[in-house]
């Protein structure tokens, strides 16, 4: 009975630990803001800074921690705007999945397997929701991006520096890219380079096309040419990559169908046998052997579905 007890606590512990995780992101993310605030008007006075980590994102000494705690949920750290349900929300919902596998969990197999069910289970939802969150922010970075650099390439054409294609992208360009590109400005006006500005960026939203912009502009500020024809051959190579990766993503359809037919057929299977012959699957639910038997079945499935999904993914990854 104490064993009983002892484990709820522990899963509600858990749920705590993670909702203080979200009030310590968002007070230091104020205390940023309220930094950036109070160092910007006064940037013309302010030298370049030597430390290229010294930027708008949070000391990687102090947040080491929680950086990888964050990696581990897909949790997006600097990122406010991807999240579209609170994060506060998010682990209410885990630790509502945590307790109630691991109760349902106990009733099958006792409280040591249930509660790793929980904790699967609460792993699960965190992942699944800050993973598609994040997945949206990029995704709908990817679709700005060929007109965000056609922008720097008018912008270059008219004579224009890139800081100022920069502006113009905050002012013309919807969100999200309108958004981060505010920030860049503001990295700009602390004395942070364009390139390093864009690197930035590309750590914190993992778009493998804004480091390719970043060494472009790096490249061409350190050796000199024509910055209009560079940027405009950065832009065709972009539409070609999304090009391709549209075209893979069009092609893997027909493995993602298989792979969710795959997934799906044991439990239609099931419910279709149950209506058929009902209580033919009883034995699954209280029977020990049977009980083992469905865990494991569950359990390969569950494996499986994600092998496949990872191997689309790998297939279809630019």
């Amino acid at each position: 009975m104490r064993l009983g007890f002892a484990i709820p606590l522990l899963l509600l512990l858990l749920a705590v630990l993670g909702l203080a995780l979200v009030l310590v992101i968002r007070r230091q993310r104020r205390r940023l803001e309220r930094r950036v605030e109070a160092a910007v008007p006064a940037a013309p006075l302010v030298p370049a800074l030597s430390a290229p980590d010294r930027g708008l994102r949070l000391r990687r000494s102090r947040d080491e921690r929680i950086s990888t705690l964050a990696k581990l949920i897909s949790m997006p750290l600097d990122l406010p705007l991807a999240n579209l349900v609170p994060p506060v929300w998010v682990f209410v919902a885990a630790a509502v999945s945590t307790v109630v596998a691991a109760w349902f969990g106990h009733l099958l197999t006792g409280w040591y397997v249930g509660a790793m069910e929980g904790l699967a289970a609460g792993l699960v939802v965190l992942r699944g929701v800050f993973g598609w969150e994040l997945n949206r922010y990029r995704g709908r970075l990817l679709r700005q991006l060929p007109d965000t650099v056609q922008l720097v390439v008018s912008a270059t054409r008219a004579g224009l520096p890139v800081s100022e294609a920069f502006q113009a992208i905050a002012h013309e360009m919807s969100s999200p890219t309108r958004d981060e590109f505010v920030r860049i400005t503001n990295e700009l006006a602390m004395g942070i380079s364009a390139d390093q500005a864009l690197l930035n960026m590309h750590r914190r939203t993992g778009v493998t096309e804004y480091a390719i912009f970043a060494v472009t502009i790096g490249v061409q500020t350190r050796s000199g040419g024509r910055l209009a024809e560079t940027i405009q051959n950065l832009a065709d190579t972009v539409r070609d990559r999304l090009t391709i990766a549209a075209r893979a993503r069009a092609l893997a359809g027909e493995a993602k169908i298989s792979a969710v037919i795959m997934a799906g057929l044991p439990i239609v299977a099931g419910i279709m046998l149950s209506i058929v012959r009902p209580g033919h699957l009883d034995p699954l639910f209280h029977d020990p052997r049977g009980i083992r038997m469905f865990l494991f079945g569950v359990t390969t499935l569950i494996l499986g579905a994600l092998t496949m999904r990872q191997l689309i993914r790998g297939a279809t990854r630019d």
